[in-house]
């Protein structure tokens, strides 16, 4: 988690990484809400808040997950104030910030063919990579001359950074 990320209050942070069979991290952090807490002297609420203890006592967590949708919504439409016991709403703020992309002058791009002449498979010669495009070029002419192959797949790569426009 970056500094720049905003926490709600009353949330938690899970810290866990699902492990993939392969052995691999899968899914970063996750954030949860807190679980709703009941108005006091709300019937309703008490009665949510029980079937949420009841499921997690009996670690059906998918019935925990419906009760705080239900307690949450009723706390929304019954308690709109924001009495005592019951989440104040969140605040979400999202910013369109607009970017350039532009060639990374601190990286070289990189030129490259690979000859894909022949009648039944691709000759397959690569010229390797290089700064320079002319270096491809009489690569490709060699080749040429060598082998009378004339057709050349080209591959150009560079790097780009994003840039906030000002």
């Amino acid at each position: 988690m970056t500094d720049e990320q905003h926490i709600e209050p009353g949330t938690t942070t899970s810290r866990r990484t699902a492990i993939h069979h392969s052995g691999l991290n899968l899914l970063p952090a996750t954030i949860y809400p807190s679980p709703p807490a009941p108005v006091p002297g709300c019937a309703t609420c008490d009665e949510l808040a029980e079937m949420r203890r009841t499921a997690r006592t009996e670690a059906d967590r998918s019935r925990e997950a419906d009760a705080n949708v239900l307690l949450r919504r009723h706390q929304r439409q019954a308690h709109p104030a924001g009495g005592e016991g019951t989440e104040k709403p969140r605040r979400r703020i999202f910013r369109y910030v607009p970017y350039s992309i532009v060639q990374d002058g601190s990286a070289e791009p990189e030129y490259e063919a690979r000859c894909v002449s022949g009648d039944e498979h691709d000759c397959g010669a690569v010229s390797g990579r290089h700064a320079d495009p002319a270096e491809v070029e009489e690569w490709q002419r060699l080749h040429t001359q060598e082998t009378r192959h004339t057709r050349y797949r080209r591959c150009f790569a560079d790097y780009s950074v994003l840039e906030p426009q000002t």
